[in-house]
């Protein structure tokens, strides 16, 4: 009996004992899962107040990185942001053994396990073996076949659009546990809202910063500097707003139809690359510009943008540019470089474009103001050689010199008026003619519809003929006003000015035929020294204006050749000369205009014909009978006898007078 007591007493306090032994264990294990839940509570705490305390978005993922690493064991954890304008996941942060990997590592939706998630917005998890997952993809960079295990989770906003994805690898193979999934779900989640925070944040204060910067940059084009360092401010702030790594602006040279790099930065005069001159293609540059003005990217082959390239083989991947255009005119293009592949927006090409006009409206205004400068210089000297007004011969030609006119040299004055071919030259038959056929109408009729047309035409014709006369005579000057091209001609390549007189008839023609123009032109003689140039522009202006009223259809009239008209000039500019011959041709001409008819000139020519019949009407393209019925017409008008030879030289010169004094000599 005392025996089965005692066994009985061992029993109990080894029952006793085993349940205090196991009592011990699950307390251990308790306060373990309890210092683990209270240290995933400060780590989660931790997290929260993190994404509370910033709103600078790479410290937010800086601290996040340093939490999860400490809350899970891991050897590695990655952030990828995803950008939905490039649709790629970037790594934007991770422990400091990755940091240079930083924006360089790059993957679309659906590549690589991180893709998968971030494509299905479903964790993954992998034990063991990470690498034999056909999701997977491999990144040398990270050295990713040191790892085994792996777990990526999506982090994703309250509307399920897609921020990025927490990819975590270990180098053995590593079980994660409900609790490091639960937490990194968890963070995931409050990081969602911090990242999109700071992203609104950085993206407004990058706004912000674009539109001081568009300020200085409004500064800048009113601040007075020289085109040349004006736009290497504008491309200095360009690469700030743009957040580019090189900016280029070129310029049109319109007589080469070149585009040329006129500043950059930064700088690259002082390293290997170097730009080249581009022969622009119109039909590139025309779609390209619709484009641009439209806020869109060019449609263009890969070899038609790299045709507006003037950087050939070089580091930089990706490249942004916009047209400068002012009103119709193109006046170059605006490069960005970036040294990675990087997709644009139409923010950024809005942003360019909006660039791009500001610098267009700042060259324009500069090529105004030196128009304007050089205008008035040219102009002043002009003015000081055509009447003598200078002060001293040596400063005359340092000014000359200033604009590119050696006076050492022989010159000659030429005069040119450019005319419109409009209704006002066409007689009332050719009038009604094209009123009823349209395609009847001159060219310049048809064509030039508004005096805006009119004014842009008149300018590129006056361009085309001053490059044609400096490219045939060197060192030739030209001032212009209104539609009358004043023309210092250096002579230095043909000293007689033997083929001058012929090339600017040829040029008359030209215009008239490119352009439905006509140009009337006067010619003086050679100038040699200073007090010559007051001669030869009066020669000139009186050839001009002869010239004009002894032919009708323009042309090239060289004083010289003006012969007795030169003398009848002055006689037509006396207001009080009144005689009877006088008197008969005003008859004439009222007549003329009050029946249509053209008595006057046909008697002119009956005249210059002295007196020969078939000769005459040979010229003026009637019959002898026709001509006959004229001059009865004449004889009756006329107190004078038409038939006596003595009266038709004075005639002759009251005609001539006539006609200068009505064209208001």
């Amino acid at each position: 009996m005392s025996s089965k007591v005692v066994s009985s007493k061992d029993n109990a306090i080894t029952m006793t004992e085993q349940t205090n032994e196991q009592l011990r264990h699950e307390n251990i294990e308790l306060r373990a899962a309890l210092e683990a839940r209270t240290q995933e509570n400060m780590l989660q705490n931790e997290v929260i107040s993190t994404v509370g305390s910033t709103l600078k978005l790479d410290e937010v993922l800086g601290h996040l990185v340093d939490t999860v690493v400490r809350a899970i064991p891991c050897h590695a954890a990655f952030f990828y942001l995803y950008d939905k304008d490039k649709e790629r996941l970037t790594l934007a942060s991770t422990n400091q053994q990755y940091k240079k990997l930083v924006g360089k590592i790059e993957m679309a939706l659906g590549e690589g396990i991180t893709g998968w998630v971030g494509m299905h917005l479903q964790p993954v998890i992998l034990k063991e073996a990470a690498l034999n997952d056909p999701r997977f993809r491999y990144f040398p960079e990270l050295e990713e076949e040191k790892f085994q295990s792996t777990m990526t989770v999506p982090i994703i906003a309250k509307d399920r659009h897609l921020i990025g994805v927490i990819t975590l690898h270990t180098a053995a193979p590593y079980e994660f546990s409900e609790q490091h999934q639960t937490f990194l779900i968890n963070t995931a989640a409050l990081a969602a809202s911090a990242i999109e925070n700071a992203q609104l944040y950085e993206n407004t204060q990058r706004k912000l910063n674009i539109l001081t910067t568009l300020s200085v940059m409004s500064q800048t084009i009113s601040s007075g500097l020289y085109l040349d360092e004006m736009l290497r401010s504008l491309a200095t702030l360009t690469v700030q707003i743009i957040e580019a790594d090189l900016c280029a602006i070129m310029l049109m040279d319109q007589a080469k139809g070149r585009l040329m790099v006129r500043a950059s930065s930064p700088n690259l005069n002082d390293r290997t690359i170097s730009f080249q001159p581009i022969d622009v293609d119109r039909n590139v540059w025309e779609k390209y510009r619709d484009f641009s003005a439209r806020g869109q990217f060019p449609d263009l082959s890969a070899h038609a943008l790299e045709r507006l390239n003037p950087l050939k083989d070089s580091q930089y991947k990706t490249l942004l540019s916009a047209p400068l255009i002012a009103g119709t005119e193109h006046l170059g293009l605006i490069n960005c470089y970036f040294s990675k592949t990087r997709r644009h927006t139409s923010e950024d090409q809005t942003l360019l474009s909006t660039i791009a006009n500001q610098i267009a409206l700042a060259i324009k205004n500069s090529h105004l103001v030196d128009m304007l400068a050089q205008k008035n210089l040219v102009k002043g000297f002009f003015d000081d050689l055509m009447y003598g007004a200078y002060d001293s011969e040596d400063s005359l030609r340092q000014r000359a010199n200033f604009i590119g006119c050696d006076l050492t040299k022989p010159h000659t004055v030429a005069m040119i008026e450019v005319a419109h071919l409009d209704e006002s030259d066409t007689d009332e038959n050719e009038r009604s003619r094209a009123f009823a056929d349209p395609a009847s109408r001159p060219l310049a009729d048809t064509l030039l519809q508004t005096e805006e047309d009119r004014l842009v035409t008149h300018k590129r014709i006056s361009g085309q003929i001053r490059r044609r006369i400096q490219d045939n005579y060197p060192g030739s000057v030209l001032f212009e006003r209104e539609n009358l091209l004043t023309c210092i001609i250096c002579l230095s390549k043909d000293p007689t000015a033997a083929r001058l007189k012929t090339w600017l008839r040829d040029l008359a023609r030209q215009m008239h035929t490119e352009h439905g123009v006509r140009l009337s032109i006067g010619i003086g003689n050679q100038c040699q020294i200073l007090s010559d140039y007051r001669r030869g522009f009066a020669e000139a202006s009186e050839a001009l204006q002869m010239g004009q009223n002894l032919n009708r259809d323009g042309g090239v009239t060289h004083f010289n050749d003006l012969g007795v008209y030169r003398y009848l000039y002055k006689i037509a500019r006396m207001d009080d000369l009144r005689d009877m011959y006088q008197d008969q041709v005003a008859r004439i001409a009222n007549y003329d205009r009050r029946k249509g008819t053209d008595l006057l000139d046909t008697l002119e020519t009956y005249l210059e014909c002295a007196g020969n019949l078939t000769k005459t009407s040979s010229r003026l393209f009637v019959h002898r009978n026709t001509l006959i019925q004229r001059l009865e017409r004449l004889q009756s008008l006329c107190d004078i006898d038409l038939q006596e030879r003595s009266n038709w030289l004075t005639l002759q010169v009251a005609i001539k007078v006539f006609k200068l004094r009505s064209s208001g000599i």
